[in-house]
C-alpha cells in the first residue's frame, strides 16, 4: 500500500510544482517585458511539460529507461485521445474556429520523427540533437508567426489589450516576493515529485511483475495528463 500512496504524492507534489513553475515564470516573464504571446508559446508550453521532463530525466538517471520511455509514450497519446476525447464527449468541439493547422502538421511531423528514430533502436546523443534541432525550428516558426501577427496594428492593439489576460497563470497584480516563492517551490518541488514518484513506481512495477515501460505508459502517464483534462 505504502508504494502506491508514496506514488500518489511523488505526482501531487510534481503537480503543483509544474503550476507554481508556470506561474512564476509566466508573470516574471511579463513583468521584465516579455510579450504575453511569446510567453504563450514558450514559458507556458515549456511549464506544463516540465512533470514529464523531469520524470524522464530522473528515470533515465536511475537507469530506468523503460520507465523513461513509457512515460513520454504514454503521456502523449493520454494528451491526444484521453483530454481531447473527454471534452469532446461534453461539448463540440470546432476544430474550424481554431487557426491549427500547422500545428497539427507540426504535430504530425514530431510524431514521425519520434517514430523513425525509435526505430534505430536507441535514444542516444545523435537521436536527442535532432528532437531538440527540429524543436528550435518549431519555436523559430512559432515566433515569427507571432511577430507577424504583432505588426498588424488591429492584433497588437488587442494584444496588448487583452493579451496578458488570455496567459495561463498571468496576473499583472502578483508581487515580486510572490513571484520567487512560486520559482523556488517550482524548482525544489519538481524533483522532489519526480523522484518520490520515480522510485515508487520502479517498486510498483517489481511488485506486480510488470516492466518499468508498463507503469510508465499506465500510472505515470494518465497521472501527469490530469491537469490538462482539468
Amino acid at each position: 500500500m505504502m508504494p502506491w500512496l508514496l506514488s500518489a504524492l511523488g505526482l501531487v507534489i510534481l503537480l503543483l510544482a509544474g503550476d507554481a513553475l508556470v506561474k512564476g515564470a509566466v508573470n516574471l516573464s511579463l513583468r521584465v517585458g516579455i510579450p504575453a504571446l511569446i510567453v504563450s508559446l514558450t514559458v507556458v508550453a515549456f511549464g506544463t511539460s516540465a512533470p514529464e521532463l523531469l520524470i524522464s530525466v530522473n528515470a533515465v538517471l536511475d537507469d530506468k529507461p523503460g520507465l523513461a520511455l513509457g512515460n513520454v509514450v504514454g503521456s502523449n497519446t493520454a494528451n491526444i485521445l484521453l483530454v481531447l476525447g473527454i471534452p469532446a464527449i461534453l461539448s463540440v468541439l470546432h476544430t474550424s474556429t481554431c487557426r491549427c493547422s500547422k500545428s497539427y502538421l507540426q504535430m504530425l511531423a514530431a510524431s514521425v520523427l519520434f517514430i523513425l528514430l525509435a526505430f534505430r533502436g536507441t535514444f542516444d546523443w545523435i537521436a536527442g540533437l535532432i528532437l531538440l534541432a527540429a524543436l528550435a525550428l518549431m519555436l523559430a516558426d512559432a515566433f515569427r508567426d507571432t511577430m507577424a501577427h504583432r505588426r498588424d496594428a488591429a492584433i497588437t492593439a488587442l494584444s496588448e489589450a487583452d493579451g496578458i489576460e488570455d496567459v495561463e497563470g498571468a496576473d499583472p497584480n502578483m508581487p515580486w516576493w510572490q513571484i520567487i516563492t512560486f520559482l523556488v517551490l517550482g524548482l525544489v518541488g519538481l524533483p522532489l515529485g519526480a523522484d518520490i514518484l520515480v522510485d515508487n513506481a520502479s517498486i510498483l512495477a517489481q511488485r506486480y511483475g510488470v516492466s518499468e515501460a508498463v507503469i510508465g505508459l499506465t500510472l505515470v502517464a494518465v497521472g501527469t495528463s490530469l491537469p490538462e483534462l482539468a
